[in-house]
């Protein structure tokens, strides 16, 4: 018997999915139609919701626009398999990698951005010298949405398909050594990260963006909790402690991802808030991604 590091797959129940479930696939992968409209709008030569059409010509725009209507795609397909027979079917981390790192994009939006951009736009405070003042909460209901949806989406897989896993109340002996490292290091990494948010949020001299920054903080320190509890192998609330740890390293990590290459390609961190926001997103980046591997381990189970 060898140890395995990702979870295995049970057999798929005979028949399909419940009609619930497969309708919470189907709402997620609407929520995707306001994003894609838009995207296809503008790489067909529209201007739909843009003060500036002449940015959509910039080839750095363009690819990103192909880029970010594929992974909308994406979104659909994961949607779909989620809460259809055919998802229990596909290999484990076919799944488990890009909805990782989706919901970890999307429930932020669903927590903070959204009610930020909401907020902003009431009061008058949402402008901008590109785009029409409507896109951003079009843009952000739609991912909003996504992330409800496919967060329930993701339960129901989940619960079908590895409820052995998280019933177990210890990880295995063998991996205890490079777990304890990888606790330990993704901690660090995820307290330090959620204290430079902080201190971003409060140098911003804006209530929302306080708001926005003390999600994120929040976010990678419930990261942190949950995987040391699975370390702890504490059997009490195992699910409350899968999902804090699945969301708050998803989030630290893809957050950290996206913003450190959006902004390293436009200006290397040189703006506003630039060395404690740049390092809040690599920590967040390094920490998610090391709290995830540890939670993986926490989890793996002989086999």
């Amino acid at each position: 018997m060898t140890a395995s590091t990702t979870p295995t797959a049970t057999a798929p129940a005979a028949g399909p999915t419940p009609v619930g479930v497969r309708v919470v696939g189907w709402l997620a992968a609407a929520g995707t139609l306001p994003y894609l409209a838009i995207k296809l709008d503008w790489l067909t030569g529209g201007t739909l919701g843009v003060r500036e059409p002449g940015v959509l010509a910039d080839p750095t725009i363009v690819v990103a626009n192909w880029v970010t209507f594929a992974l909308d795609l994406v979104v659909v397909a994961l949607a779909l398999a989620l809460t259809h027979r055919v998802g229990d079917r596909l290999p484990p981390w076919l799944v488990l990698l890009p909805t990782w790192v989706g919901t970890g994009f999307l429930v932020p939006m669903v927590v903070a951005v959204l009610p930020g951009t909401l907020a902003l736009l009431a009061t008058g405070g949402l402008g901008g010298t590109w785009f029409e003042p409507w896109l951003q909460p079009v843009v952000y209901g739609g991912f909003a949405w996504q992330g409800v949806f496919l967060s329930a989406a993701l339960a129901a897989h989940a619960g079908r398909r590895w409820s052995h896993l998280v019933a177990a109340a210890h990880p295995l002996p063998e991996v205890l050594p490079l777990l304890r490292v990888l606790t330990a290091g993704g901690v660090t990494m995820a307290a330090a990260s959620a204290a430079l948010h902080l201190v971003v949020g409060l140098s911003a001299g804006s209530a929302v963006a306080l708001g926005v920054e003390a999600t994120s903080a929040a976010l990678a320190l419930a990261g942190a909790c949950g995987v040391v509890a699975l370390v702890r192998g504490r059997p009490a609330a195992r699910w409350a402690a899968v999902a804090a740890a699945w969301t708050g390293s998803a989030a630290m990590f893809s957050w950290g991802l996206y913003t450190v290459v959006v902004r390293m390609a436009a200006d290397g961190f040189s703006t506003h808030g630039a060395a404690a926001a740049g390092t809040a997103q690599v920590t967040g980046l390094l920490g998610g991604f090391a709290l995830a591997v540890a939670g993986m381990l926490a989890l793996a189970r002989e086999g």
